[in-house]
Order: structure tokens, then sequence, then C-alpha cells
């Protein structure tokens, strides 16, 4: 197993700054002067370019600390399952991500469906339209409540059936998972039982651009007969992410 996801995705963020970077410059050559556009197109490739130079200098730091799990180093725990253990645990993953979330779902377009259909009583005419655009953020929603969790399914079917835990981080299924980020702060590991399956859980919220901060879980299935080490793994891990 050698596939690095960070590694991937901070070349990606380079190779969009490279073009960011060329956009700039290339204005000229096309004959597209600044007063035409030229200078706002200058102004956003130069965002553009900044942006993805940091994030690509932040992944290319997860992906050392990948490489450091793939050789071997830190590593708490190396935890494999059979075919039938992870075929079990797909599908439960599925169905807890879209149970998750179905009560957001339905708050949200509950709210929207009244709002919209307030609007046509008022209005015949333009609220017709607003509940139309009610209906397609309905849509929206839908899209990316169930779309998301399809995604993860797609990719546990017939995935990588091992998982490598740390002290600050996770990789199963070819996915590197970290709490030792900027703006990331660990909450904690429980060990929970979920739909009839033992699972260590792992949260951390993380802070966007807007200062909106942000709980993210991450699920490892526990193995067989590995309940106790787990319980051992959650404490460790715990205690050694206390500040």
């Amino acid at each position: 197993m050698s596939i690095n996801p960070p590694r991937r995705t901070a070349v990606v963020s380079f190779a969009v700054a490279l073009f960011a970077i060329v956009m700039i410059f290339v204005l000229g050559a096309l004959g597209i002067d600044g007063f035409d556009g030229g200078f706002a197109i200058s102004f956003v490739s130069l965002l553009t370019a900044i942006v993805a130079v940091i994030v690509g200098i932040m992944y290319l730091g997860w992906a050392a600390k990948c490489d450091k799990i793939l050789r071997g180093e830190g590593i708490l725990a190396h935890w494999t399952y059979t075919p039938e253990f992870w075929a079990k645990y797909t599908e439960k993953e599925y169905a807890e991500e879209v149970s998750e979330k179905k009560g957001l779902f339905i708050l949200v377009s509950g709210i929207a469906l009244v709002t919209g259909l307030i609007f046509w009583v008022i209005d015949n005419e333009a609220g017709f339209f607003v509940f139309l655009v009610m209906l397609l953020l309905i849509g929206l929603v839908a899209l990316a409540w169930r779309v998301p969790a399809w995604l993860n399914h797609r990719q546990n079917i017939g995935g990588v059936r091992e998982a490598f835990i740390t002290k600050d981080a996770i990789y199963m299924n070819k996915k590197f998972v970290t709490w030792r980020a900027v703006f990331t702060s660990f909450i904690g590991v429980t060990q929970q039982n979920t739909r009839g399956m033992q699972f260590l859980v792992f949260s951390y919220t993380s802070t966007n651009m807007r200062t909106c901060q942000t709980t993210y879980t991450t699920r490892v299935p526990i193995p067989p007969r590995q309940e106790e080490a787990a319980k051992n793994l959650m404490e460790q891990i715990n205690l050694q992410n206390t500040y």
C-alpha cells in the first residue's frame, strides 16, 4: 500500500498555482488590456495562486506525516479486516452516514417548503417562482446529503481493508485524517456500539475561513476480539492529545 492522498492534493494545488501565475503574465501577450478586464483577471489569478500555494504547503506537511505511517513509524495500532467483516462495516457505515444527516435534511426541506408556500399564497405570480426556487434548494440539499455518503460507500466497497492509527492521525482505506493541523482541535476518541458493530469514534473540530467551527467524526471499526486493545488505545490517544 503506497497511496498518499495528501501528496496528490498538494501536487494538484501547486499545479493550480502555476496555472494562475501564468495567467497573470500571459494577458499582455494575448492582447487583453487591463481596463478591459485584464486587471480583474490578474487580481483573481493572484488570489488563486496565493491560496493554492498555502493549501499545497499545508498538504505537503500532511503528506510527510502520511509517509511516516506508510513506513510504519509511530503506529499505535494496525488493524486488518476480513472480507466478510469489511462488507458488514461498509453497509453499516453507509446507513449511519445517511441516518445522521437525515434530520437536518428534513428540517431544511420543511422550512424551505413552508416558506415557498407562504410566498405563493401571498403573491400568486411572483410567489410561484419563489416556490420553485425553494424546490430547487431542497434538491440541492438532498444532493449534499446523499452524494457524499454514496461516494464514501462506493470507495469502501472492495476497498483496502486496513486501518493505521497513530496518536494524531488515521490512515484507512486510502483516506488520511489528522487532527494535528492549523485551526483544528482534538475533542476525543470514544468507543461506541453503532448498529451492532464496535467502533472507535474520533471527534475533532476545524475552523474555516468564516470562523465557523465544524465538528467532524471518523469511525474506525474494531476487529473482533480487539475490544480490550481498543479501550487501551482510546485511553492512550486521549491522554496524548491532552494539552
